[in-house]
């Protein structure tokens, strides 16, 4: 009976990650800086505009810079963690859509060490935010986690305020 029950839970399980994920990817698109098909990928002259408003801590550049690395466009290398890296210092200054990004980057992607919490609390702060889609998919970590890893995610989530200038580094 046990194994009848672990079975259907797993079922259960995959079936809301897949859900979770489809919603993800159709939500995702509209709300990503350039990544529309109606829009050419940057050039080289924009690369270095966002580059250097994202040195003067532009949040919005740096989420662009992050995405411009995530896609290898405008003459970047792709990079995984430079995209993250960017990432994670617009969502220190509230930028919602660095926030939701860095949901994913600790949910297990771009060569960064996979971390529920983290990845659970820059979900909430994204939903907080208004980014809808940041809703199912900070649950959808939360079912494999335990209650006290939910608990100190929570509380991270709560205790965290945005900074004007990232001096810490991301942690991995």
């Amino acid at each position: 009976m046990l194994y009848k029950v672990t079975a259907m839970m797993r079922h259960l399980i995959n079936k809301r990650f897949l859900l979770a994920l489809a919603a993800a990817l159709f939500f995702a698109v509209p709300a990503m800086a350039y990544d529309d098909a109606d829009v050419d990928p940057p050039t080289r002259d924009e690369i270095a505009k966002w580059r250097s408003a994202a040195e003067q801590n532009d949040p919005e550049a740096q989420f662009n810079l992050g995405e411009a690395y995530l896609k290898g466009d405008g003459g970047l290398a792709q990079s995984d963690m430079e995209a993250a890296h960017w990432y994670y210092k617009s969502a220190m200054q509230g930028f919602s859509d660095a926030q939701f990004a860095m949901g994913f980057v600790y949910r297990g992607g771009g060569g960064i060490p996979m971390n529920k919490v983290l990845s659970y609390m820059w979900f909430d702060l994204a939903a907080k935010n208004g980014d809808y889609r940041a809703y199912s998919l900070r649950n959808d970590v939360a079912w494999s986690m335990t209650e006290s890893e939910i608990e100190e995610a929570r509380k991270r989530s709560r205790s965290w305020e945005p900074v004007t200038e990232v001096t810490v580094p991301m942690p991995y």
